[in-house]
């Protein structure tokens, strides 16, 4: 095999040859023992480096003026234009340089975090923080800092109050827990007329128009738990499907889990029984002895799936000394990986709430740095943790 000029002669006939990763694939027809591979060969030369401005204009064979107009997304660039450079920009996976850019401006940028404060009993929100802390520390660089305004989850007032705080304030971008509907709406429509983006995690507001969203997609976790529970009940089994909530939770994302869960075994097991229990008043002693007496008198019990609230599920099976059940339900906490580790639960899914905030930040600065605007929806990796891969989930 010789390599000449920008030209591939081959001496042998070979369907792949492979330079930095690149596959390249060469017919076994006579004619082609000479191919042009002028474009992968360009395309292995720009691989290593920053690709800039000359670089997508001279693939996209433009002048540099219609390039820089369709990266800051400014009018007088033909359809046909316009897509040529689109594909070079995805052809030589271009990377604005944000950092040069940013040396170029004095500017600071403050993106506004609204997130329950972490408690005893409610320790779910701590690893968000913690992916708001990872994020900041990659973000600082190009003279973007958070800022974060706790509220308590219980409290609508507590909410309200930071809603005015961060109304009253200077800030870029808004990162959000949507716990409070009307307020957060109010938030919402304060920075759409701001034009500053805002990005909501955890819970999602489908209906309300506008709305950005990171996190899970609450239908398909309800869907894919359903069939994990179908591998081990029979057909002809029964499942108790439990939710335990505060009234103020926002019932639409336990709703969608709700659905997709229901949906499965419509389309796959109509036979299977389900019974419902729910508590809108959260958990107490009467929740407890409640949740116990639907359990006794629910014959053949297989399968439990809980949207929300399942460490308190299993609390109540090992109080009870309920055995034989396959339990199912969110978060890895502390409370669940206790009731895991004992074998009470067996499947949890997990929402990554590090990654979940971690990549909201970044999804953020982004916007805001390049004026871009947000996905309508940024739907995270579905993970189902069990006992043997629990290790991989908690550090």
């Amino acid at each position: 095999m010789i390599l000449k000029g920008l030209g591939l002669h081959l001496v042998s006939v070979f369907t792949n040859l492979e330079i930095n990763g690149l596959n390249l694939k060469a017919s076994h027809h006579p004619k082609s023992e000479c191919i042009n591979f002028d474009k992968n060969l360009q395309l292995i030369k720009h691989k290593d480096k920053q690709i800039g401005i000359k670089d997508i204009a001279r693939h996209a064979n433009v002048s540099i003026g219609p390039v820089d107009r369709v990266l800051h997304n400014r009018g007088g660039v033909s359809q046909e234009t316009r897509e040529r450079i689109l594909k070079a920009i995805e052809e030589l996976n271009y990377q604005p340089n944000l950092l040069a850019s940013r040396l170029k401006s004095t500017k600071e940028y403050v993106v506004a975090v609204l997130l329950p404060q972490a408690t005893k009993e409610i320790p779910f929100w701590h690893d968000h923080i913690l992916g708001v802390e990872q994020a900041e520390k990659e973000i600082r660089q190009l003279e973007v800092t958070t800022k974060v305004f706790y509220f308590d989850q219980n409290s609508e007032d507590s909410f309200r109050e930071r809603v005015n705080e961060i109304m009253a304030d200077t800030v870029d971008g808004v990162f959000m827990v949507p716990v409070f509907y009307e307020e957060a709406i109010r938030l919402l429509r304060h920075c759409q007329q701001g034009q500053a983006p805002c990005l909501l995690f955890d819970t999602n507001l489908p209906d309300e128009t506008g709305v950005r969203y990171i996190g899970q997609n609450a239908y398909d976790s309800g869907y894919l738990a359903a069939e994990l529970l179908s591998y081990c009940i029979p057909p002809d089994g029964t499942i108790l499907l439990a939710n335990i909530v505060q009234e103020h939770d926002n019932h639409l994302q336990f709703t969608k889990r709700e659905e997709g869960f229901l949906a499965f075994f419509r389309e796959t097991s109509p036979q299977t029984e389900i019974v419902k229990f729910e508590s809108r008043l959260g958990f107490s002693k009467e929740t407890a002895q409640q949740l116990a007496e639907a359990i006794r008198q629910t014959p053949n019990l297989n399968g439990i799936f809980t949207i929300n609230g399942v460490q308190h599920v299993a609390q109540v099976l090992e109080q009870k000394a309920f055995t034989g059940y396959r339990l199912i339900g969110y978060d890895v906490i502390p409370e669940t990986i206790h009731h895991l580790q004992n074998g009470t639960i067996h499947f949890l899914i997990s929402q990554q709430p590090k990654m979940q905030a971690y990549e909201g930040i970044k999804l953020l600065s982004q916007s805001i740095l390049l004026k871009k605007d947000l996905p309508e929806s940024y739907y995270l990796p579905i993970d189902v943790v069990m006992k043997s891969n629990l290790k991989y989930h908690v550090k």
